[in-house]
Order: structure tokens, then C-alpha cells, then sequence
């Protein structure tokens, strides 16, 4: 940055410089050249006052320093010249100091003269004949001045652009030093500049965003972990009862201590922790992938009746909820929302599973679908046991049962509703829970339209 910032304020000093410098010369100039004709002026006036008095031969007696004195005839005829022979000249009855001279008195001009092959600066009187004498000089201009001293303005330029050089760097490396100085892990902005004292609050503002974020993931790190061996522990003890069960059935079987009749009780016993066993490790492997936010094994986002959805779950869960006395209904109109079948379907049967689980012979599980305002709202009621307040908050935690001795009878691996929890969070849904024990459970899955 320092060195763009030289670059920068050397460039500036020298546009300045040679701006200055060349104004400077146009206004020598145009004080030279105004000068000059105001000097020509005066001399071709007293010349003419003279040549009116004393006649033309006047006129080769008279010098003006290096001026050139040329009489010219009313037509334009050259008669007399003081550098150049006035036969060889031709007519100068086109010439503007000479026009104007003969139509006002006086006239004034400048041009390049292609007789002496410079550019000059004319003065033109007219005579009382109608003659007209008139005096010419070369134009003294800064420009030859500038010219004819080439060297030592060349020497100028060098020493202003070396100065400028120096000066650049110095002012740079002082306007950098504070900001060179300035700590980004502590900015402060008691010696800065004023103009970036906003900057420097609002580093300091993101500096501490930064910090308090950080922070924030330390303690999401540290929780992340404390879950993840709580759940480590927890799928440890849920895997190893039913595989404890299977290998010491299996043990007894082939140790010869079963008789010949119970080898199907135990085969069948055998059978049904297996299948729990696959049901956990299914569930484990569901909730691993949600909470991962991996997506890509289940249908690409499309829009969903949800009303079918939830009638299918319902057909899936009649035999199930005929086993165990309860009515199953699903009725609502007909809201169709974005979201993945798969996963949709995974959640409505989890809540419907656990109402028809947790409830009591003769019982109801009813599912009803409406809007409310911009949300599609799937409301599942029971009339079942019911969720203690304390319990509530805690339900759609990883393993977590209310009642585990229930839990264990009627097969619940206590992860469907962290699956749920899941499963809602990607699609920015949400869950309201209303319950009391011992009178049933409300749950509305409230997904956006």
C-alpha cells in the first residue's frame, strides 16, 4: 500500500508541477506578445507622424533596433523595405495589418513571414498619401526563451521530479506509520485518522463479533461432543440388551439346556431382538444422516398433497391400531406444501406410531390437516396416557423415554421422535406440543406453505 501511495503522491505533485509551470509560461507569453505589439504601436506611429512630415526619404535614415520598416503603396505595392529588396516582394495588398489600416488608420497582425521565414509581429499606420508604413519584429515568445535554455529547464524538471520523489516517499511512509502500527487483533482508534476512525469501529465491532462467535463455537463444539458420547453411550447400552439377549439365548440353545418344545419360544425370542435390533440400527442410521443434513438419498424436493400423505400413513397404521383397539381417522382439506415424501412420511408415521404405542384399548388417534394463515397445519390427537410436564421438553432427545418399561413393551427404540425433530428442521418446520397425563397428547406439525 505504501508503495502505491508514493506513486500516487508523486504522480499529484508532479501534474501540479508542470500545470503551474506551463501556465506560468502562457501567461509570460501573452505578456511578451501584448508587449510587443504595444512597442510596435508606438514606434510606427512616431515613424509615420515622421514620414508625414519629412517625406518617404525619412525613412532609410531611421533603425528601430532589429524591427523591419516596409512602406507599402495604396495598392499593395512594396516601396520600400529596410531588410529585403522591395522589387523581389510581392503585393501586399492581401495582408490584414494592411487591409485594416487602410480601412481604419491602424491594423495589427501576426504570422509566419515566408520572407524571413520566422513569425512576426506586424503594426500597420496608414499616411496622410494613403500610404502605409509598417513595422514588423519577430515575436518574442517563452517558448524560444524556454528553447534556447534547454538544458537548464531539462536539469528543472529532473530536480523538481527527483524532490517529488523524496517528498513522496516521506509524506507516505508518515501516513502510513499509524496505520502500520494499528493492531487488527486490538484496533484502536485514539491515534488514527478521523476519517477512518469508522473503519476502525467497525473493525473493532467485527473483531468482537468475531471473537463472541467464536466463543459460541467453542461452546457448540464442546456440546456437539458431550452429545456425541452421550449418544455413543446411549447406542452402546441400546445395542448390547438385545444382543445380550440373542447371544444367551443362543447360548442355552447350544449348551443342550433347552428341551426339544421351547427351542421355537426361544427361537422366536430370538427372532424378536433381532428385529429390534435392526429397527435401532435403522433408526441410528436415519437420525445420523438427518442430522447431517444428507438428503441426497431420499427424493428431490417436490410439491406434496399433504392430505394423501397423511391418509396413506393412516391405511400403513390400520391393522396396527385395529390390534390394539384404537380408532384411527384422518380427515382436513386437501394443502399441498414443498418438502421430500420420504422424510414427510417417516414423520407422520413416527407421531401416529407413538399416539397408537402410548394410548389405551379403546382409544382414538385423530389426524385432522387445515390452513392457519401462511402455515399447513397437521394436528395429531390422542386420548392416551399423556406426557408428564417435566417430560415434555425432553421427548425429542436422542433415547429419551418417559416411561421405559412401557417403552421396552411396545418396542420403541426412543430415537422416532428425535428422527421427527430432524426430518421438521429441514423443512423450516416446527412442532407445538400440548399434553397432560393421563388425558391424551396434541402435536401440530406446522409446515410453511
Amino acid at each position: 500500500m505504501r508503495n502505491e501511495l508514493t506513486k500516487r503522491i508523486f504522480f499529484a505533485c508532479i501534474t501540479v508541477f508542470l500545470m503551474t509551470f506551463g501556465l506560468i509560461l502562457y501567461v509570460i507569453n501573452t505578456y511578451l506578445v501584448q508587449r510587443n505589439v504595444a512597442e510596435l504601436k508606438d514606434s510606427a506611429v512616431l515613424l509615420s507622424s515622421a514620414v508625414n512630415q519629412y517625406g518617404a526619404d525619412f525613412l532609410r535614415s531611421v533603425k528601430i533596433g532589429t524591427a523591419r520598416i516596409t512602406l507599402i503603396d495604396s495598392d499593395g505595392t512594396v516601396l520600400f523595405d529596410s531588410k529585403l529588396n522591395p522589387e523581389k516582394m510581392e503585393n501586399h495588398s492581401e495582408r490584414e495589418e494592411f487591409q485594416e489600416a487602410i480601412e481604419h488608420g491602424e491594423g495589427d497582425s501576426e504570422r509566419y513571414s515566408d520572407s524571413i521565414l520566422r513569425k512576426t509581429v506586424n503594426y500597420a499606420v496608414r499616411l496622410d498619401n494613403y500610404q502605409v508604413i509598417r513595422i514588423s519584429m519577430n515575436q518574442d515568445t517563452v517558448f524560444r526563451l524556454v528553447v534556447s535554455m534547454l538544458s537548464p529547464v531539462i536539469l528543472i524538471v529532473l530536480l523538481m521530479s527527483l524532490l517529488s520523489v523524496v517528498l513522496a516517499s516521506e509524506s507516505s511512509k508518515k501516513i502510513m506509520k499509524p496505520i502500520n502500527q494499528l493492531d487488527p487483533e486490538n484496533p484502536d482508534d485514539r491515534n488514527i485518522y478521523s476519517e477512518m476512525k469508522p473503519f476502525i469501529r467497525r473493525l473493532i465491532a467485527q473483531s468482537q463479533q468475531i471473537q463472541h462467535q467464536m466463543q459460541q463455537l467453542q461452546e457448540e463444539h464442546k456440546k456437539q461432543d458431550a452429545i456425541r458420547r452421550e449418544f455413543t453411550a446411549n447406542v452402546s447400552h441400546e445395542l448390547k440388551t438385545p444382543l445380550t439377549s440373542i447371544s444367551g439365548f443362543a447360548e442355552i440353545i447350544r449348551d443342550g439346556y433347552v428341551q426339544q418344545k421351547d427351542i421355537s419360544h426361544f427361537a422366536d425370542n430370538i427372532y424378536k431382538e433381532a428385529q429390534r435390533l435392526m429397527t435401532l440400527v435403522n433408526d441410528i442410521l436415519k437420525l445420523s444422516r438427518l442430522e447431517d443434513g444428507v438428503t441426497e438419498i431420499y427424493e428431490d424436493r417436490k410439491s406434496i398433497n399433504l392430505l394423501e400423505l397423511s391418509q396413506s400413513v393412516c391405511e400403513r397404521l390400520a391393522l396396527n391400531a385395529q390390534k390394539h383397539d384404537i380408532s384411527l381417522s384422518c380427515e382436513g382439506q386437501p394443502v399441498y406444501i414443498i418438502g421430500m415424501p420420504h422424510i414427510l412420511e417417516e414423520i407422520i408415521y413416527n407421531i401416529c406410531d407413538n399416539a397408537i404405542k402410548y394410548n389405551q384399548p379403546g382409544g382414538f388417534v385423530r389426524l385432522n390437516l387445515y390452513h392457519s394463515e401462511n402455515l399447513a397445519v397437521l394436528k395429531v390427537e390422542d386420548n392416551g396416557i399423556g406426557i408428564p410436564e417435566a417430560d415434555q421438553k425432553r421427548i425429542f432427545e436422542r433415547f429419551y423415554r418417559v416411561n421405559k418399561s412401557h417403552s421396552k413393551e411396545v418396542g420403541g427404540t426412543g430415537l422416532g421422535l428425535s428422527i421427527v425433530k430432524h426430518g421438521m428442521a429441514l423443512h423450516h418446520a416446527r412442532i407445538e406440543l400440548d399434553s397432560e397425563e393421563g388425558k391424551g397428547t396434541c402435536i401440530r406439525l406446522c409446515f410453511p406453505l
